[in-house]
């Protein structure tokens, strides 16, 4: 952080306090409308917040994995493993139902094996070939001298077809949601988190098979007792992506002031601070790359001492031993500081990046294929040993490069290897701000893509039910239905710069 950026936060202090009143309003709002998102059998229903957090019952039963923000893939037929913390119990049941669906569909898993080690239990649980592929809330129900215990985790289970070797990842980063520094762009687009909003809006539209978030995702640099602000309203926000989202911290994330720990939120909202996860034959690690001690997080008012990478010896050890162990096809690493770049001018002690050419070497070793980093809010591309160094831009923050703007990457792998990464040449993502949409009515959907570059999109239409309906344009991929409506999913492409009407009809 340079003079001028401490001058304009400085400016704009005043502001944030004029509106954080509204803020909370606005997330008070929010939580109200989303009182009831799932049904939980036994007539249980729980707020949003219920769904990160342990639900208060002496049997203190605590959903490890999969989480929101580590969700488990699982084709039809195949099975994944729960691990979760309890007290004694006589059974256990476990189901999935479809997260934020206006057509609910609630399956029952059955348990394969169910083993415990190191006071964790472990469940492996087989999916039913008939469930719809989707996104889904898992809910784990303990029995306990004929008392019923319910623990549940959001948008937790993605369920597909199979494995393919062909599939697509967003990376998106430095969402900094409660950043104030998006005034300096665009004032009008950063009150409310709308940038952020219609960062995941447009998202959704392309519908890739999952997203990366490389950190920043609050600010947490202004005010007392700010991250218990922040992450809960970050959490919510995260809630309206209808694809699978991985997560790391990044700097932001992770200050130490007036008494909070942003990294202890972290881990209350989203779990570990660092993990991997395979999809199919391809291995993804997720890295802390602001792996200080506490004391080296430290802000005073709200100017941090450091913010700059570390790759602790610990996590190195893991990482290396996590490397070694696999066999994948692929290869990502995502993390917030690029370790191709020191940070010593992240920190007011001028402290560089802890272990950052131990992290190189082990990047070349293990002929690691890509990594995925952010912090800069400015697009970069390069390749080093043949290995892809992607770098991000911002979601909605201020910018850092003279060509920079608001946007995300879209990285598509076809036949196993890496096809396209960049939206225009040499290195640029895609700006946010040019995919729209709208429903004219509940058969009826236009979508405007003012980019220089066909897309692929994914419409939601929800109607009533009847046996048959056409797209006008594009083609259906999925049904689903009840007893009164159906959920048709369209796959549609949308040519550059054009705007395209796309309408269901049916047969009487």
């Amino acid at each position: 952080m340079n003079k001028k950026h401490i001058l304009k936060l400085i400016a704009i202090f005043v502001v944030i306090l004029l509106f954080t009143g509204s803020f909370i309003s606005t997330a008070s709002n929010i939580s109200k409308q989303k009182k009831s998102i799932t049904k939980l059998k036994g007539g249980f229903n729980s707020k949003i917040s219920d769904f990160e957090h342990n639900i208060d019952d002496p049997c203190t039963t605590n959903i490890l994995y999969p989480l929101s923000s580590i969700p488990a893939f699982a084709e039809k037929g195949g099975n994944f493993t729960i691990n979760f913390k309890s007290n004694d119990f006589d059974n256990i049941y476990v189901y999935i139902s479809t997260a934020y669906e206006p057509v609910v569909d609630e399956i029952d898993l059955t348990i394969e094996h169910i083993w415990e080690d190191d006071s964790t239990w472990y469940a492996t649980l087989s999916v039913p070939f008939y469930t719809p592929e989707e996104l889904y809330n898992i809910t784990l129900v303990i029995e306990n001298d004929a008392q019923f215990y319910f623990c549940s985790r959001p948008r937790a289970v993605s369920i597909i077809d199979e494995f393919s070797d062909d599939f697509s990842i967003i990376h998106l980063t430095d969402f900094h949601i409660g950043d104030p520094r998006g005034f300096i762009e665009n004032i009008k687009e950063t009150i409310g988190w709308k940038a952020a909003k219609k960062c995941v809006d447009e998202i959704n539209l392309l519908h890739p098979d999952f997203v990366i978030i490389s950190g920043d995702l609050v600010f947490g640099q202004l005010y007392p007792f700010e991250y218990s602000r922040e992450y809960k309203k970050c959490f919510e926000i995260l809630q309206s992506f209808d694809v699978p989202t991985f997560l790391c911290p990044g700097n932001h994330d992770g200050y130490r002031k007036f008494r909070e720990d942003g990294l202890e939120f972290w881990k209350e909202y989203f779990g570990p601070l660092y993990y991997s996860f395979d999809y199919g034959n391809y291995h993804f690690l997720s890295i802390n790359s602001f792996d200080w001690a506490p004391l080296s997080r430290l802000t005073i008012s709200f100017i941090p001492l450091n913010w700059g990478g570390c790759v602790q010896d610990k996590q190195l050890q893991w990482i290396e031993d996590d490397l070694a162990d696999s066999d994948a096809n692929l290869t990502f690493m995502f993390l917030h500081h690029n370790p191709l770049w020191d940070t010593k001018k992240d920190s007011l002690l001028r402290w560089g990046y802890y272990n950052r050419n131990e992290m190189l070497s082990l990047v070349e070793t293990y002929d690691v294929d890509v990594v995925m980093a952010g912090h800069v809010h400015y697009d970069d591309v390069t390749t080093v040993n043949d290995t892809l160094y992607l770098t991000t831009t911002t979601a909605s923050s201020s910018l850092s490069g003279d060509d920079a703007y608001w946007g995300y990457r879209l990285i598509e792998i076809k036949d196993g290897q890496i096809a396209s990464y960049n939206y225009k040449e040499p290195k640029f993502s895609i700006p946010s701000y040019n995919l729209n949409y709208k429903f004219e009515d509940t058969y009826t959907a236009i979508v405007k893509n003012d980019l220089e570059k066909d897309v692929n999109v994914t419409l939601k239409f929800s109607v009533p039910k009847r046996p048959v309906y056409f797209p006008t344009d594009g083609k259906i991929i999925q049904e689903r239905q009840n007893s009164f409506m159906k959920e048709i999913y369209v796959r549609v492409k949308i040519e550059k710069e054009s705007e395209k009407t796309v309408s269901l009809s049916y047969l009487l």
